[in-house]
């Protein structure tokens, strides 16, 4: 988020609806714009049990998947 609106200066999407998600209340109040922009993005799908696991790590997978789509899309 911070690389796309500080670095490449472009205006971010509207946020993504977090509530979709069984932890999406958990989510800290510093990061819910950003998450909510990188689900709108779709650079966060979440995982098939409904959760996004905002305290988790990324998987190697999960990172180049998404520095591919920053890099397609940005």
């Amino acid at each position: 988020y911070r690389y796309v609106t500080l670095v490449l200066e472009e205006e971010p999407t509207q946020g993504g609806d977090l509530t979709g998600f069984t932890d999406g209340g958990k989510v800290h109040d510093y990061a819910k714009t950003a998450m909510a922009w990188a689900v709108a993005e779709e650079l966060f799908e979440g995982y098939g049990d409904g959760t996004l696991r905002p305290g988790a790590f990324l998987t190697r997978a999960q990172m180049a998947k998404l520095l591919t789509i920053l890099n397609q899309n940005f």
